[in-house]
């Protein structure tokens, strides 16, 4: 068995090396027939600049540009003077042996790296063939993926417990993520928890990283001010995580306050921009309170309705889920001042 995988291990290894050299030789063909007069040294400045160490004498040095054909170079500036990198300039090099193998030909010339009927064939074959545990696993482990990236590129300022919160996000996916990785199905009911107690985590960060977002985008002007108040926000809902706590609780409870100091007065007093007599007319036929003095340009309002299933007409008639509570209906409404559209879904737990 051993020596199977290590077979494997070892043929994937070669596959990978050789792709990468057949990649870096069409590189090569492509760079000489494009520059006829080019040199190895050329290569590496378009291709590897971090392997060109440039002179530091801006006298005897010139430009270390890794355009091999530039017209616009006078002949005290070229060629650039430096040297390749030790990696490069050692005897026996891989790179500058491929260089004197490989022909001067242009790409539309070159042989296809990749056959791509084949490489079709074999991901039609490979989704033909895929289990559906595995498919579960990479459905799973994408989703969070993505949520975890798509939370991380929110901008929340400097807020040093926001970022380690976000650090900590991923090595937490990990650690919940490797059971279905490395497919232990004889784990299933404690996949199911670790995977519940990750979509637990998710929706704490994600309640800091509301409170986090808004106050960097209403006190951008006043960092200090945000800062603190996160930081307060913060020490009252960490010891509180997993207790079940509400908006309700969260209003009630959190009544922390700050000294505003002069130069952040302005800040705070624009938000409050009492409306004008227009606006005050319109507020009338809004169908809400006005933001900042300003009708929203959207608005969208969720109505649900939770039924037991017991009775429900829309309910299976099976005993083991008679004590269920379900969401029967949800009615989407979204109006802007020109338009309103309504969508009704009825949900039955056939």
């Amino acid at each position: 068995m051993f020596h199977c995988i290590y077979q494997s291990y070892f043929f994937l290894q070669n596959f990978s090396a050789q792709l990468e050299k057949d990649i870096l030789t069409s590189d090569m063909s492509a760079f000489k027939a494009a520059n006829p007069d080019a040199i190895f040294e050329d290569f590496i400045r378009w291709h590897s600049p971090g392997d060109w160490e440039a002179d530091d004498d801006p006298e005897s040095s010139g430009s270390t540009s890794p355009n091999a054909l530039d017209i616009n170079k006078s002949k005290d500036s070229w060629p650039p003077r430096g040297r390749l990198s030790k990696r490069m300039s050692d005897h026996g090099n891989l790179w500058r042996n491929i260089w004197n193998k490989a022909p001067a030909l242009p790409a539309s010339e070159q042989k296809p790296l990749l056959d791509p009927n084949r490489e079709g064939e074999k991901v039609l074959h490979y989704l033909e063939t895929l289990q559906p545990h595995q498919l579960l696993e990479q459905m799973v482990s994408t989703a969070f993926r993505a949520a975890a990236d798509t939370i991380s590129q929110t901008s929340y300022g400097e807020l040093n417990q926001m970022e380690t919160k976000i650090q900590q996000l991923y090595p937490t996916m990990a650690s919940a993520l490797r059971p279905l990785q490395v497919n232990r199905l004889s784990a299933d009911s404690e996949t199911i928890e670790d995977l519940k107690r990750l979509c637990v985590v998710f929706e704490h960060v994600e309640k800091l990283l509301t409170v986090a977002a808004s106050l960097h985008r209403k006190l951008i002007r006043a960092p200090r001010l945000s800062r603190e108040i996160f930081n307060d926000y913060y020490n009252f809902y960490i010891p509180r995580m997993g207790t079940g706590l509400t908006e309700e609780v969260v209003e009630k409870e959190f009544d922390k306050k700050q000294e505003i100091r002069d130069n952040e007065r302005e800040v705070l007093s624009n938000m409050f921009v009492p409306p004008t007599a227009n606006q005050s007319w319109r507020k009338v036929l809004s169908m809400g309170n006005l933001l900042n003095g300003h009708e929203p340009i959207l608005r969208e309002i969720i109505f649900s309705l939770h039924d037991k299933v017991s009775g429900n007409h829309y309910a299976a008639r099976s005993g083991s889920v008679s004590q269920q509570d379900i969401e029967t209906y949800r009615m989407y409404i979204c109006g802007t001042s020109n338009d309103l559209r309504v969508a009704l879904s009825v949900a039955s737990c056939d």
